[in-house]
């Protein structure tokens, strides 16, 4: 099972782990802080690679079991089925009761710590969130960079700026640098370029103004935390008190729902792969790690393509949240009886 779970985690965490080095490198975050972002990403991974490690551990050591037919031995010997399925239940069980409130507290408390880590990480210096062809939003301006050197200049730079009462304003560039001071904010000093916008006394005209050098001041107030909180980082309690309220408007409040039960299904799940790859394992019997890597593969592809596709119906309002979330889950469990009743009248 740790073997499992180192293998799973590190998986999960490859996409994550080039965010984390970025930040390390280019967005001037220490060691210190890198390690706490990884540590608050393992939470919400765990919930999901503790239940699949639990399926290739079955699969792997009865497997072995089999090959070596040392189940053949045991009941020969006269021993029950139950001495030496005892100890695998127990602990699929005990992990059930471990990720309810696993993943009802804890692993979202651990997601909207990361969040607003990395924001504070951000807020030091909003130049970083800057990339190539990607739309930024600094202050009020929205900007967009064609090319970005490493020397922080910055070529094909495009900024708009949509107010409630005044005219939009557009500027655009051939090059420009920016610097960042904590009292007075950002300073964009743009080259070769023009501005264009309504003129406020003649809602007709289009104003357009031609530079060779525009010095372009934003002041960038510390918005490091949000009050609004996602999905992911709402807890239980958190997730009942909102779909309280909007049981009250009259607002339909499936995605909130669907999200409550699919922790609640991914808690119980690592018992019922135990009970699944057990009866698996041994009706194989031949082809060790590689065969058990491929049937625990192709068993977690089928459970969460299942699952997630029927959240989203849930979500959608399609289906029952309730029944959409744990269909996964109650197919899981009758094949999990199936191929344990065969298994026990052999």
């Amino acid at each position: 099972m740790v073997l499992g779970l180192l293998i799973f985690t590190f998986v999960l965490l490859l996409d994550h782990l080039f965010e984390l080095v970025d930040v390390l490198i280019n967005k001037g975050g220490s060691v210190w802080l890198t390690i706490r972002l990884l540590a608050l990403l393992l939470p919400s991974t765990i919930s999901i690679t503790l239940p699949v490690a639990t399926l290739l551990a079955a699969l792997l050591t009865f497997g072995r079991f089999s090959e070596t037919n040392e189940i053949t031995a045991i009941r020969a010997s006269g021993l029950t089925s139950w001495s030496y399925l005892k100890t695998p239940y127990v602990t699929g069980f005990i992990l059930a009761l471990f990720l309810i409130p696993f993943n009802s507290f804890w692993a979202p408390a651990a997601q909207s710590h990361f969040r607003q880590l990395f924001l504070e990480v951000l807020g030091r210096n909003p130049l970083v969130r800057i990339e190539e062809n990607t739309f930024v939003e600094i202050g009020d301006y929205h900007f967009f960079v064609r090319k970005k050197t490493r020397r922080s200049l910055m070529k094909g730079i495009s900024i708009y700026k949509n107010t409630v009462n005044g005219p939009p304003l557009r500027i655009y560039a051939d090059e420009g640098t920016a610097s960042m001071d904590k009292k007075q904010g950002v300073t964009f000093t743009l080259h070769h370029g023009h501005l264009e916008k309504i003129d406020p006394a003649n809602p007709d005209h289009w104003v357009h103004t031609a530079f060779e050098t525009y010095v372009l001041g934003i002041p960038v107030s510390n918005e490091t935390k949000s009050a609004e909180k996602s999905l992911e980082e709402m807890n239980t309690t958190q997730l009942r008190m909102r779909i309280k309220e909007l049981k009250a408007q009259h607002i339909p409040y499936p995605i909130f729902t669907c999200q409550m039960h699919l922790r609640w299904a991914l808690a119980v799940t690592p018992l019922l792969f135990v009970a699944l790859g057990i009866p698996l394992a041994i009706r194989v019997q031949r082809g060790g790690r590689s065969i058990g890597f491929a049937i625990s593969l192709a068993v977690i592809g089928v459970y969460y393509v299942v699952l997630m596709g029927g959240t989203g119906l849930g979500q959608r309002g399609v289906w029952p949240p309730v029944l959409a979330v744990w269909l996964a889950n109650g197919i899981l469990l009758i094949t999990a009886g199936f191929f344990t009743r065969r298994f026990l009248r052999q």
